[in-house]
Formats: C-alpha cells, structure tokens, sequence
C-alpha cells in the first residue's frame, strides 16, 4: 500500500505542468526546449509564468 504524504495541495495537471516547467528552468534546459517540450508560443509569458515557482 502506498504510503500517504503531507501534501495539503489540491493537484491538477496544471500543478504538475508548473512543477515540470520550473525543475527545467532550474536544470538550466535552454527555454526554446521548454518550450517545445511543453507547447508554449510565447517566449515572455513561459518565463513570466513558469520561472518563478521555486526558490532556485
């Protein structure tokens, strides 16, 4: 049986696309790449958007 978490966090598949999105940007995956990987068209709002979820 799997064990529980503490995450109080309702998740989403929009959750997990931040999540994917920030863990590369931190990986330092050059953004045309993210972008790519993600289907994301503009350049400023992947980065205004997706950047700024982690600390790192």
């Amino acid at each position: 049986m799997p064990e529980k978490t503490f995450i109080k966090k309702h998740a989403t598949p929009h959750t997990f696309r931040h999540k994917f999105i920030s863990v590369l940007a931190e990986t330092k995956v050059n953004l045309p790449t993210v972008m790519e990987e993600v289907g994301a068209c503009v350049m400023k709002t992947t980065m205004k958007i997706y950047t700024h979820v982690t600390k790192k």
